[in-house]
């Protein structure tokens, strides 16, 4: 029992180890990627405008001076008032809830943003664990076909191989040199890729270190899955919010029938008296209103309408990855024996002992690089439909 318990407790730590890299790598993305900080102060300048939008207006002041066309003493007049304008309670009630649909609406602009760039982040990961499989397989490949010329130009030497043979396996040397080559290259422009994902930072982890894929579990069902895009798709959400707003809006609008009012103080000056009072204004909203709600309205429409079809490609999307990660998870159990043997280096045993000529050596090897190059893809195509299945957990 206590052998299992360390055992278990072993595997644990192994994993832990092998998902510390990608969370590394997102963590830091989070905090340095420029788009995030830029939405984010963003929907912060959109959130200090819309509070100040529900404030009362400014108040006004206003002098004026009048003059008789015959200079009587005394006929001039002159006067000043003090006007604040405000709208009827039940507006500012009304934009308060538009304003705090707004605040959400940015909230959730900024979880979208973030999980598409984590998204982003995460399947740049999962290329460049994939992109150094490759590189260890072709230095592999590259480091017999350097044994393989060693060989041959000794054999050159002694008699027992032909200048022929020397060029096929310079070929293959060559092959391997220039594949190996190409997949660095490609490897550091993910790297570099992955870097400006990080604000053009340097990356929290070598490219040494991404050599596991995340561990990301299988969903148990579709319609698991399903349920939790639905509910938690930071796109889904964002347009949901978006459509809260234009309800929102089109309250706020239908309010705008309500007149606005001013009240103030007024003193005045004529023919040698002094005139106090106070003065009341009201705006009629006659034009203007009747259009506002109806354009309103039909944003508000479009939005339910685009929210349904969002909701319809969702789904689709979900069946995509979902039926692909099944049918590539089922067509890597028929590579598992392929990872478990040697062949390699048994056709090499082979080819040095005499046992297979170098052209059955060289069929053979070209049948298992294409082999060994579809179980790597296949198993980057499976990591990378599950890291999209699972985009709602970042």
């Amino acid at each position: 029992m206590k052998r299992y318990i360390i055992l278990t407790a072993s595997i644990v730590a192994m994993s832990a180890m092998a998902q510390m890299p990608i969370d590394n790598v997102l963590k830091s993305v989070a905090e340095n990627n420029n788009s995030i900080k830029a939405t984010q102060q963003d929907v912060s300048a959109a959130q200090t405008e819309l509070s100040a939008e529900n404030c009362l207006e400014n108040t006004t002041f206003e002098f004026e001076y009048l003059w008789a066309e015959k200079q009587v003493p005394g006929g001039n007049k002159y006067g000043f008032s003090i006007m604040q304008g405000f709208d009827f309670p039940t507006v500012y009630g009304q934009r308060r809830k538009l304003i705090n649909a707004q605040n959400a609406l940015g909230t959730s602009q900024v979880n979208y943003v973030r999980q598409s760039v984590l998204l982003d982040a995460r399947n740049l990961f999962i290329k460049i664990v994939y992109l150094n499989k490759q590189i260890e397989v072709a230095s592999e490949r590259e480091y017999i076909a350097r044994a393989l010329v060693d060989m041959y130009k000794t054999r050159l030497e002694a008699g027992d191989a032909s200048r022929l043979d020397v060029n096929k396996v310079e070929i293959e040397r060559l092959s391997q040199s220039s594949r190996l080559k190409m997949l660095e290259n490609e490897r550091n422009a993910a790297i570099a890729d992955l870097v400006v994902c990080n604000g053009g930072k340097e990356l929290p982890v070598s490219a040494s270190q991404m050599t596991q894929y995340p561990m990301i579990a299988m969903p148990a069902s579709i319609d698991e899955v399903t349920a939790q895009w639905q509910e938690a798709d930071a796109n889904m959400t964002f347009l949901r919010k978006q459509q809260e707003v234009a309800e929102s809006f089109t309250a706020v609008s239908k309010e705008g029938w309500i007149p606005k009012f001013e009240l103030g103080y007024k003193q005045a000056y004529e023919v040698g008296d002094m005139f106090y009072g106070l003065a009341v204004g009201v705006s009629l909203p006659l034009f203007k209103t009747s259009n506002e709600v109806k354009t309103a309205q039909a944003r508000a429409l479009s939005l339910s309408l685009q929210n349904e079809v969002a909701n319809v490609q969702l789904v689709a999307e979900v069946s995509q990855l979902y039926n692909e990660a099944t049918t590539l998870s089922a067509a890597l159990e028929d590579y598992t024996l392929l990872s478990e043997q040697n062949n390699r280096e048994l056709l090499f045993k082979a080819l040095t002992a005499g046992q297979i000529s170098l052209i059955e050596y060289m069929s053979d090897i070209a049948q298992l690089n294409d082999a060994e190059e579809n179980r790597l893809m296949l198993e980057y195509q499976y990591y990378l439909a599950l890291s999209n299945l699972d985009r709602n957990n970042l």
